[in-house]
């Protein structure tokens, strides 16, 4: 029985040099931010620079430095966030995927009625849903109202999505607590920007 490795810990001091391959500067301009006070660094008895993580950490947020994920995350990547888009548009479903994935780095699954909704949300237990409103089976308003109505699920943000908009079922959109909506044909950069707002993604 193969034993899992623990993760190695990352050092809490880094060399001039170190920060530099960081980030992808050269060692004299590290010793430049140093020297300017920019980046906060103490000297060891041999007179060698050292920077702590956090003043690395400080910097690099202060200045929007991007950092490998095993400094900005601890060693763990990111969780990618996930969407679950509910149409029964098997098209426009795989039209949505496509353009999210290619644009932000999200997990994007589809459900194609609204009784697949509820399993798909159990099974994948998505971040936000986009919901079409209109479908033949359990439409988007109803499904809202489970998702609403069930503690395991009333946190996850549903936009609404639908052709068919009126003065009706924008009142109904508004009354039963949807977290946004957008009308089709979809507009693809205002969804994502949407989709932004509500998981606060960086942009």
């Amino acid at each position: 029985m193969s034993r899992q490795k623990s993760p190695v810990p990352r050092p809490q001091y880094y060399t001039t040099n170190e920060v530099a391959v960081t980030f992808g500067v050269s060692n004299q301009t590290v010793v430049n931010w140093v020297n300017s006070g920019r980046l906060s660094a103490h000297k060891t008895l041999g007179g060698h620079r050292r920077i702590s993580i956090d003043a690395l950490l400080t910097f690099a947020r202060t200045n929007r430095y991007p950092l490998p994920p095993h400094l900005a995350y601890g060693g763990e990547a990111p969780r990618k966030k996930k969407i679950l888009v509910v149409d029964d548009q098997v098209d426009f479903s795989d039209m949505v995927s496509e353009y999210l994935t290619a644009r932000e780095d999200l997990e994007v699954w589809a459900a194609n009625s609204g009784f697949a909704a509820g399993r798909e949300v159990e099974r994948f237990k998505p971040d936000l849903i986009l919901m079409d409103l209109m479908m033949p089976d359990l439409d988007g308003f109803e499904v809202n109202r489970m998702l609403r109505n069930d503690p395991r699920t009333s946190h996850i943000p549903v936009i609404a999505c639908t052709a068919f908009y009126d003065p009706n079922v924008a009142r109904r959109i508004s009354e039963e607590q949807f977290d946004g909506f957008i009308e089709k044909p979809l507009k693809l950069d205002q969804l994502l920007d949407l989709i932004r707002n509500r998981l606060q993604l960086a942009q």
